[in-house]
């Protein structure tokens, strides 16, 4: 597991709307085995699909980006069920893309797998001139 130059624990952020929580971000170093030490992961997020086209995913997106590059990562990545659709499409807006390496989960007693798509991006810092 990839650790960061600043701070290597995972993070969570919660999004409300009138008081009740309406999505959630998990952010902490990279899982990965492959992963540079600089490599951050966007673990989870989800929002409530009540709430979709709301304007909330967007900026709980960017508030784990955020998140991330504070902690000294250069790098994130996340991974996504290679058939969602919708949110492969979030994440391409938000300048994520596809780095070519896939994963298969099985749960449920080994009944069902998750063919996921890993999704990664870099990080970057606004330089004052």
């Amino acid at each position: 597991m990839g650790t960061a130059a600043r701070g290597g624990r995972v993070r969570g952020f919660v999004v409300e709307h009138e008081d009740a929580v309406a999505g959630f971000a998990v952010v902490g170093p990279s899982r990965d085995d492959d992963a540079e030490p600089s490599t951050g992961e966007l673990h989870a997020i989800n929002l409530d699909p009540t709430h979709w086209h709301s304007g909330q995913g967007r900026p709980l997106l960017d508030h784990a980006v955020a998140a991330l590059q504070e902690r000294g990562y250069h790098e994130a990545t996340l991974w996504v069920l290679g058939s969602n659709d919708r949110g492969r499409r979030f994440y391409a807006r938000a300048g994520w893309s596809p780095d070519g390496r896939t994963r298969v989960e099985t749960i449920a007693d080994g009944t069902v797998e998750l063919h996921e798509v890993r999704y990664r991006r870099t990080l970057t810092t606004a330089t004052v001139v």
